[in-house]
């Protein structure tokens, strides 16, 4: 199981990576992604309801973390965090955006991420306070 979450946070950071240079080259690369089954403008409104969201989200729980002096507990948890909120928005975003196949395929992948990162998050904390919680 170790081995699986290196290789996951490594592709997960590889990927990051190049969707974050793509997108600083070309920032209309996401309209591109239509072949997924969204139409352009759809792919718009997803990421202005779902992956915006996620960012403002993640920067307000963290600034309440640093404000009320609590401190990550392992070096996963800021991306379990960003992964729980979109997952959230993902929800949100099947209530008030029109449905699609692929938003199923989207919310399996982040519950999938979820639950890996979760895993990792637990033994890095275990690793780092001794002992379980």
């Amino acid at each position: 199981m170790e081995r699986f979450i290196k290789y996951f946070l490594g592709s997960l950071m590889i990927f990051s990576l190049i969707l974050a240079i793509m997108f600083m080259i070309m920032p209309t690369y996401m309209d591109q992604l239509t072949t997924l089954g969204f139409t352009p403008e759809e792919m718009r409104i997803w990421v202005y309801r779902v992956v915006v969201p996620t960012y403002f989200l993640t920067i307000a729980y963290f600034s309440y973390r640093y404000l009320s002096g609590k401190n990550p507990t392992s070096t996963v948890w800021p991306i379990l965090i960003v992964t729980l909120f979109f997952l959230v928005t993902q929800i949100i975003g099947f209530i008030f955006f029109y449905f699609h196949w692929i938003q199923i395929i989207y919310f399996l992948v982040t519950v999938s991420s979820f639950f890996i990162l979760r895993e990792a998050h637990n033994r890095r904390k275990n690793d780092i306070f001794g002992s379980s919680l």
